[in-house]
């Protein structure tokens, strides 16, 4: 009954640390492949564009955006992906945002995709920036017709952090940056991990013995 006891306790163990760490790989961001948006909004965008406002497209904020289908590009992920710089009136920055739960002192891996729609075409630079709790990058290098990807640690300051994706140089014109797939997850901490690995350990030695 021991043999057995102990045998329950190890897999059990381990399936609860394996569960903890596929849930610390969730992806944290809503919408990251701009595949949903409210219910009050027809997706829309088919095989070319539609632009929105932001409020309208599920876990996003900021300045309106466009949802892009087959149109010039395929997506990275999915049916759909969006253009930063969006149609409509702005005289400034073009900002999309969203805030999200996070654990003070915990690491987490941001990545994302992005493209150009028509490069330096029009004197539009497409260059963006990604910015979230003390980590922020300018991306300038992405080419027309195909995805880049970028992926960077950062360590949250407090419970809830804002991923913001930014225009820079866009002067008056509205072309580029695409975005698609963008995630962010928890990093596991290293004794979760090494848990994981006694848990399964545990089991194996368990087997030997009762062979």
């Amino acid at each position: 009954m021991t043999i057995l006891r102990l045998i329950r306790d190890v897999i059990v163990g381990s399936i609860l640390v394996a569960f903890y760490a596929a849930s610390a790989n969730a992806n944290l961001i809503v919408n990251g492949g701009f595949e949903d948006n409210s219910p009050n909004s027809a997706l829309g965008g088919g095989g070319g564009w539609k632009y929105y406002d932001s409020n309208d497209v599920l876990g996003w904020d900021g300045s309106n955006l466009e949802l892009w289908g087959t149109l010039g590009i395929d997506s990275y992920e999915g049916s759909y992906h969006a253009e930063l710089n969006s149609h409509g009136q702005n005289s400034g920055t073009w900002t999309i945002s969203q805030t999200f739960n996070t654990i003070a002192g915990q690491s987490y891996d941001l990545f994302f995709a992005y493209s150009a729609r028509l490069a330096n075409a029009s004197g539009s630079l497409e260059s963006f920036s990604v910015q979230v709790d003390g980590l922020y990058y300018e991306l300038d290098d992405h080419v027309v017709g195909d995805w880049s990807t970028y992926s960077d640690s950062f360590i949250a300051d407090d419970n809830t952090a804002t991923l913001t994706f930014s225009s820079i140089d866009q002067h008056r014109w509205t072309y580029g940056n695409f975005l698609d797939d963008v995630r962010v997850s928890s990093v596991p901490e290293p004794s979760s991990l090494a848990l994981l690995a006694l848990g399964f350990l545990g089991l194996g030695a368990v087997r030997k013995r009762i062979k």
